[in-house]
C-alpha cells in the first residue's frame, strides 16, 4: 500500500510540474507576441530583433494578394517608420506549445485602421530563448 501511495504522489508531483512549466512557456511565448506587436506599434527595431529570428519570413495577405518580407525588410521598414506607429489591442486567439522547443501564437492585433490577424511560429533557440521564425498575416480594414 505504501508503494502504491508513494508512486501515486510522484505521478502527481510530475505531472503538477510539467504542468506548471508548460504555463511558464506559455507566458514565455505570449510575452515574445507581445513585444512582436508592440516593436510595431511603437517603431522600436531592437524590441523586433530581440524576438524575430533573423532569417524569419514575413508572409502578409491583403486584398487576396500576399506579400514576402524578410525579418530584416520588416525590421528596416519599421525603422524607416514606413510601418508601424499606432497602437494595437492585443487579443490572443490561440496559444499552443507543440513540443519543449515549438509553438504557435495566433492573435488578433487592431488599431484605429487596420485588423492584423497573425500566426507566429516560434522555436526556442539552443540558447533557450524562445524566437519567432515564421510570420503569417491578413491585414483588413476595421
Amino acid at each position: 500500500m505504501r508503494i502504491k501511495n508513494f508512486l501515486s504522489v510522484l505521478l502527481f508531483s510530475l505531472f503538477a510540474f510539467g504542468a506548471v512549466k508548460a504555463q511558464d512557456a506559455k507566458k514565455d511565448i505570449k510575452k515574445v507576441a507581445a513585444n512582436f506587436v508592440k516593436g510595431a506599434d511603437v517603431q522600436n527595431p531592437e524590441l523586433l530583433k530581440a524576438v524575430m529570428e533573423e532569417n524569419s519570413l514575413q508572409y502578409v495577405l491583403i486584398g487576396g494578394k500576399f506579400n514576402t518580407f524578410s525579418a530584416e525588410q520588416y525590421i528596416t521598414m519599421v525603422e524607416e517608420k514606413k510601418l508601424g506607429g499606432k497602437p494595437r489591442k492585443i487579443t490572443y486567439k490561440h496559444v499552443e506549445l507543440l513540443s519543449e522547443n515549438l509553438a504557435v501564437v495566433v492573435l488578433n492585433a487592431v488599431s484605429s485602421e487596420y485588423d492584423f490577424l497573425y500566426q507566429l511560429s516560434m522555436a526556442k533557440s539552443n540558447t533557450g530563448k524562445w524566437e519567432i521564425v515564421g510570420v503569417t498575416t491578413e491585414i483588413k480594414g476595421v
